[in-house]
Protein backbone atom coordinates (compact mmCIF):
# COMPACT_ATOMS: atom_id res chain seq x y z
CA UNK A 1 0.00 0.00 0.00
CA UNK A 2 1.14 3.33 -0.73
CA UNK A 3 1.78 5.81 1.77
CA UNK A 4 1.88 9.22 1.40
CA UNK A 5 3.60 11.96 3.70
CA UNK A 6 0.98 15.61 3.43
CA UNK A 7 2.79 18.45 5.32
CA UNK A 8 1.05 21.67 5.03
CA UNK A 9 -0.48 23.95 8.29
CA UNK A 10 -3.41 24.77 6.60
CA UNK A 11 -5.77 22.41 8.40
CA UNK A 12 -8.38 22.84 5.53
CA UNK A 13 -5.61 21.26 2.77
CA UNK A 14 -5.03 18.67 4.83
CA UNK A 15 -8.53 17.49 5.23
CA UNK A 16 -9.19 17.85 1.51
CA UNK A 17 -6.29 15.95 0.43
CA UNK A 18 -6.37 13.43 2.82
CA UNK A 19 -9.88 12.72 1.73
CA UNK A 20 -8.92 12.58 -1.75
CA UNK A 21 -5.67 10.42 -1.37
CA UNK A 22 -8.09 8.00 1.21
CA UNK A 23 -10.52 7.61 -1.13
CA UNK A 24 -8.05 5.91 -3.90
CA UNK A 25 -6.92 3.37 -0.80
CA UNK A 26 -3.99 5.31 -0.38
CA UNK A 27 -2.20 5.61 3.50
CA UNK A 28 -1.66 9.01 4.54
CA UNK A 29 -0.30 11.27 7.28
CA UNK A 30 -0.18 14.31 8.26
CA UNK A 31 2.14 16.62 9.73
CA UNK A 32 1.45 20.13 10.27
CA UNK A 33 4.78 21.60 10.52
CA UNK A 34 8.23 20.80 9.04
CA UNK A 35 9.23 19.44 12.13
CA UNK A 36 7.32 16.82 12.29
CA UNK A 37 7.00 15.74 8.87
CA UNK A 38 10.63 15.13 9.02
CA UNK A 39 10.57 13.03 12.10
CA UNK A 40 7.68 11.33 9.97
CA UNK A 41 9.74 10.84 7.38
CA UNK A 42 12.36 9.44 9.52
CA UNK A 43 9.97 7.14 11.02
CA UNK A 44 7.76 5.42 8.51
CA UNK A 45 8.46 4.18 5.01
CA UNK A 46 6.94 7.38 3.36
CA UNK A 47 6.59 6.65 -0.65
CA UNK A 48 5.84 10.47 -1.13
CA UNK A 49 5.45 13.38 0.43
CA UNK A 50 3.96 16.25 -0.20
CA UNK A 51 4.74 19.84 1.10
CA UNK A 52 3.66 23.23 1.24
CA UNK A 53 6.19 25.85 0.52
CA UNK A 54 4.82 28.53 2.90
CA UNK A 55 4.55 27.58 6.85
CA UNK A 56 5.60 28.96 10.08
CA UNK A 57 8.22 27.30 11.62
CA UNK A 58 10.20 25.42 8.72
CA UNK A 59 9.43 27.06 5.12
CA UNK A 60 8.63 24.02 2.54
CA UNK A 61 11.75 24.84 0.28
CA UNK A 62 13.96 23.43 3.55
CA UNK A 63 11.64 21.02 3.96
CA UNK A 64 12.19 19.66 0.29
CA UNK A 65 16.27 20.45 0.59
CA UNK A 66 16.29 18.27 3.92
CA UNK A 67 14.24 15.43 2.41
CA UNK A 68 16.73 15.54 -0.80
CA UNK A 69 19.78 15.18 1.56
CA UNK A 70 18.45 12.79 4.09
CA UNK A 71 16.01 10.48 2.10
CA UNK A 72 16.64 11.18 -1.71
CA UNK A 73 14.58 8.05 -2.94
CA UNK A 74 10.90 9.65 -1.87
CA UNK A 75 9.86 11.99 -4.30
CA UNK A 76 8.66 15.45 -3.28
CA UNK A 77 5.76 17.39 -4.73
CA UNK A 78 5.47 20.97 -3.97
CA UNK A 79 2.54 23.12 -3.42
CA UNK A 80 1.89 26.57 -3.13
CA UNK A 81 -0.73 29.39 -4.13
CA UNK A 82 0.94 32.27 -2.88
CA UNK A 83 2.01 34.69 -5.03
CA UNK A 84 4.02 37.62 -4.48
CA UNK A 85 5.32 40.62 -5.97
CA UNK A 86 8.58 42.87 -5.03
CA UNK A 87 8.78 46.47 -5.64
CA UNK A 88 9.65 45.91 -8.90
CA UNK A 89 6.47 43.88 -10.06
CA UNK A 90 8.19 40.37 -10.69
CA UNK A 91 7.11 37.08 -8.71
CA UNK A 92 9.48 34.89 -7.63
CA UNK A 93 8.24 31.74 -8.71
CA UNK A 94 8.77 29.52 -5.25
CA UNK A 95 7.06 26.37 -7.16
CA UNK A 96 10.58 26.67 -9.53
CA UNK A 97 12.87 27.16 -6.72
CA UNK A 98 10.94 23.77 -5.17
CA UNK A 99 11.81 21.74 -8.29
CA UNK A 100 15.44 23.06 -8.50
CA UNK A 101 16.39 22.16 -4.64
CA UNK A 102 14.56 18.38 -5.67
CA UNK A 103 10.81 18.18 -5.56
CA UNK A 104 9.61 16.05 -8.43
CA UNK A 105 6.35 17.94 -9.11
CA UNK A 106 4.81 20.93 -8.45
CA UNK A 107 0.98 22.09 -7.82
CA UNK A 108 -0.22 24.99 -7.79
CA UNK A 109 -3.16 25.47 -5.09
CA UNK A 110 -5.71 25.75 -5.54
CA UNK A 111 -5.19 21.47 -7.77
CA UNK A 112 -7.89 19.04 -8.55
CA UNK A 113 -8.06 15.95 -6.98
CA UNK A 114 -7.17 14.70 -10.47
CA UNK A 115 -4.16 16.77 -10.74
CA UNK A 116 -2.91 15.56 -7.68
CA UNK A 117 -3.11 11.85 -8.48
CA UNK A 118 -1.37 12.63 -11.64
CA UNK A 119 1.43 14.17 -9.17
CA UNK A 120 1.42 11.08 -7.36
CA UNK A 121 1.85 8.56 -9.91
CA UNK A 122 3.90 10.60 -11.90
CA UNK A 123 6.51 10.54 -8.95
CA UNK A 124 5.63 6.88 -8.64
CA UNK A 125 6.10 6.05 -11.85
CA UNK A 126 3.49 3.71 -12.50
CA UNK A 127 -0.37 4.80 -12.33
CA UNK A 128 -2.55 3.84 -9.13
CA UNK A 129 -5.53 1.62 -8.58
CA UNK A 130 -9.11 3.19 -9.72
CA UNK A 131 -11.58 4.07 -6.53
CA UNK A 132 -13.44 0.80 -5.49
CA UNK A 133 -11.12 -1.63 -8.18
Amino acid sequence: MTLVLVIDDDQSICSAVQTALKQRGIDVLVADNGATGVKYLETFAVDVAIVAIFMPDMDGLEIIRTFSQRTPRVPVIAMSGLLSRDRYGTTPDFLRMAGMLGAAFCLRKPFLPDQLMTAIEVCLGAPLAEPGG
